[in-house]
Protein backbone atom coordinates (compact mmCIF):
# COMPACT_ATOMS: atom_id res chain seq x y z
CA UNK A 1 0.00 0.00 0.00
CA UNK A 2 3.07 2.30 0.59
CA UNK A 3 4.53 1.57 -2.28
CA UNK A 4 1.17 2.51 -4.40
CA UNK A 5 0.81 5.89 -2.60
CA UNK A 6 4.71 6.74 -3.37
CA UNK A 7 4.40 5.82 -7.21
CA UNK A 8 0.93 7.70 -7.09
CA UNK A 9 2.48 10.91 -5.63
CA UNK A 10 6.07 10.76 -8.07
CA UNK A 11 4.93 9.11 -11.27
CA UNK A 12 1.10 9.67 -10.94
CA UNK A 13 1.38 13.49 -10.95
CA UNK A 14 1.85 13.68 -14.80
CA UNK A 15 -1.45 12.19 -15.16
CA UNK A 16 -3.52 13.59 -11.84
CA UNK A 17 -4.26 17.17 -11.39
CA UNK A 18 -4.81 18.76 -7.76
CA UNK A 19 -5.83 22.45 -8.20
CA UNK A 20 -3.99 25.08 -6.59
CA UNK A 21 -0.87 22.34 -6.07
CA UNK A 22 -0.01 20.74 -9.33
CA UNK A 23 -0.89 20.67 -12.64
CA UNK A 24 -0.19 17.35 -14.80
CA UNK A 25 0.99 19.47 -17.52
CA UNK A 26 3.91 20.41 -15.80
CA UNK A 27 4.94 17.25 -14.90
CA UNK A 28 5.17 16.31 -18.33
CA UNK A 29 8.56 16.65 -19.05
CA UNK A 30 12.12 15.41 -18.99
CA UNK A 31 13.90 17.44 -16.53
CA UNK A 32 17.61 16.49 -14.15
CA UNK A 33 17.89 19.00 -11.31
CA UNK A 34 21.41 18.29 -9.93
CA UNK A 35 22.02 21.65 -7.61
CA UNK A 36 20.82 20.32 -3.74
CA UNK A 37 17.47 23.28 -2.44
CA UNK A 38 17.81 24.78 -6.58
CA UNK A 39 14.28 24.99 -6.24
CA UNK A 40 14.31 27.63 -3.72
CA UNK A 41 16.82 29.62 -5.86
CA UNK A 42 13.77 29.60 -8.59
CA UNK A 43 10.38 29.55 -7.30
CA UNK A 44 7.42 30.15 -8.88
CA UNK A 45 5.30 30.55 -5.98
CA UNK A 46 6.94 30.88 -2.42
CA UNK A 47 5.23 28.03 -0.93
CA UNK A 48 6.48 25.62 -3.99
CA UNK A 49 9.65 24.83 -2.45
CA UNK A 50 8.49 24.32 1.37
CA UNK A 51 5.87 21.67 -0.09
CA UNK A 52 8.58 19.68 -2.27
CA UNK A 53 10.78 19.71 0.52
CA UNK A 54 8.66 18.65 3.43
CA UNK A 55 6.05 17.00 0.96
CA UNK A 56 9.09 14.71 0.23
CA UNK A 57 10.10 14.00 3.58
CA UNK A 58 6.69 13.08 4.84
CA UNK A 59 6.11 10.65 1.79
CA UNK A 60 8.89 8.77 2.70
CA UNK A 61 8.37 8.69 6.57
CA UNK A 62 6.01 5.26 5.57
CA UNK A 63 8.12 4.25 3.49
CA UNK A 64 10.71 4.07 6.43
CA UNK A 65 8.64 2.51 8.90
CA UNK A 66 7.47 -0.41 6.72
CA UNK A 67 10.85 -1.41 5.96
CA UNK A 68 12.45 -0.76 9.43
CA UNK A 69 13.32 -4.69 10.08
CA UNK A 70 15.72 -4.00 12.72
CA UNK A 71 17.98 -1.79 11.16
CA UNK A 72 17.63 2.13 10.83
CA UNK A 73 20.88 2.20 8.12
CA UNK A 74 19.14 -0.38 5.61
CA UNK A 75 16.07 0.94 6.22
CA UNK A 76 17.04 4.51 5.13
CA UNK A 77 19.58 2.72 2.36
CA UNK A 78 16.62 1.08 0.56
CA UNK A 79 14.59 4.27 0.81
CA UNK A 80 17.46 6.13 -0.94
CA UNK A 81 17.52 2.90 -3.37
CA UNK A 82 13.46 3.50 -4.19
CA UNK A 83 14.15 7.11 -4.62
CA UNK A 84 16.80 6.67 -7.05
CA UNK A 85 14.31 4.42 -9.37
CA UNK A 86 11.84 6.91 -8.89
CA UNK A 87 13.58 9.97 -10.17
CA UNK A 88 15.27 7.58 -12.74
CA UNK A 89 11.47 6.19 -14.04
CA UNK A 90 10.59 9.98 -14.04
CA UNK A 91 13.15 10.98 -16.61
CA UNK A 92 13.08 7.58 -18.92
CA UNK A 93 9.08 8.36 -19.33
CA UNK A 94 9.44 11.93 -18.89
CA UNK A 95 6.98 12.06 -15.99
CA UNK A 96 8.23 14.97 -14.29
CA UNK A 97 11.45 16.92 -12.83
CA UNK A 98 14.46 14.22 -11.37
CA UNK A 99 15.43 16.18 -8.70
CA UNK A 100 18.89 15.23 -6.44
CA UNK A 101 16.46 17.18 -3.17
CA UNK A 102 13.60 15.14 -3.68
CA UNK A 103 16.68 11.81 -2.92
CA UNK A 104 18.02 13.70 -0.35
CA UNK A 105 14.84 14.78 1.51
CA UNK A 106 13.34 10.82 0.96
CA UNK A 107 15.98 9.15 2.41
CA UNK A 108 15.77 11.66 5.03
CA UNK A 109 11.83 11.11 5.54
CA UNK A 110 12.77 7.37 5.25
CA UNK A 111 15.79 7.62 8.03
CA UNK A 112 13.11 9.68 10.67
CA UNK A 113 10.46 6.79 9.73
CA UNK A 114 13.09 3.96 10.47
CA UNK A 115 14.04 5.96 13.76
CA UNK A 116 10.50 6.28 14.84
CA UNK A 117 10.13 2.72 14.52
CA UNK A 118 13.27 1.85 16.41
CA UNK A 119 12.12 4.08 18.95
CA UNK A 120 8.50 2.66 19.39
CA UNK A 121 7.42 -0.71 21.03
CA UNK A 122 6.15 -3.43 18.69
CA UNK A 123 2.79 -3.39 19.40
CA UNK A 124 2.98 0.46 18.46
CA UNK A 125 5.04 -0.51 15.49
CA UNK A 126 2.10 -3.24 14.68
CA UNK A 127 -0.18 -0.48 15.20
CA UNK A 128 1.65 2.46 13.17
CA UNK A 129 1.56 0.04 10.10
CA UNK A 130 -1.98 -0.67 10.11
CA UNK A 131 -1.90 3.16 10.23
CA UNK A 132 -0.01 3.38 7.97
CA UNK A 133 -1.71 0.97 5.58
CA UNK A 134 -5.45 2.51 6.14
CA UNK A 135 -3.96 5.85 5.61
CA UNK A 136 -2.84 4.78 2.10
CA UNK A 137 -5.95 3.59 1.49
CA UNK A 138 -7.94 6.85 1.75
CA UNK A 139 -5.14 8.67 0.06
CA UNK A 140 -5.31 6.68 -2.71
CA UNK A 141 -8.58 6.43 -2.56
CA UNK A 142 -9.31 10.59 -2.82
CA UNK A 143 -6.14 10.72 -5.59
CA UNK A 144 -7.98 8.20 -7.95
CA UNK A 145 -11.47 10.56 -7.01
CA UNK A 146 -9.15 13.51 -8.39
CA UNK A 147 -8.01 11.42 -11.27
CA UNK A 148 -11.66 10.63 -12.71
CA UNK A 149 -13.06 14.44 -12.19
CA UNK A 150 -10.12 15.73 -13.85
Amino acid sequence: MTALVVLAFTLGKAFVSVPGLWEADAHQLRQIRLNPLETFEYARVWWGPWLNFFGNIALFLPVGAVLYGGSVRKAALWGAVCSLGIETAQFVWALGYSDADDVLCNTAGAWLGAVGADRASRRDRETALWAIFAGGLVVLTVYAALGWVA
